[in-house]
């Protein structure tokens, strides 16, 4: 049995980055990169790793298939105000 598959069975409700991935495609349909995800967890707009085996970040399965479900669409960018339009005189 090698390292990784020891990990698994220790807790089969945390994810590694790629277990994160594939979920999240069985989840919604939709193909993150595992570097768009860094990115997300980095900005605070994912589920932050619950803890570390060595330096292999581990997520709750529960947090990411509610964050997978609840996240906002591709390009929402709800943080940015719209521009009014001017009126045409």
């Amino acid at each position: 049995m090698n390292r990784k598959d020891s990990h698994q069975m220790a807790n089969p409700h945390r994810l590694t980055t790629d277990q994160v991935i594939d979920l999240i495609k069985e989840e919604t349909g939709t193909e993150l990169s595992v570097s768009t995800f860094r990115g997300y967890v980095s900005r605070g707009q994912a589920p932050a790793p619950v803890e570390k085996i060595g330096r292999t970040p581990l997520w709750k399965r529960s947090e990411i298939v509610a964050w997978a479900n609840n996240r906002p669409g591709q390009g929402a960018r709800t943080d940015i105000p719209k521009p009014r339009r001017r009126r045409a005189e």
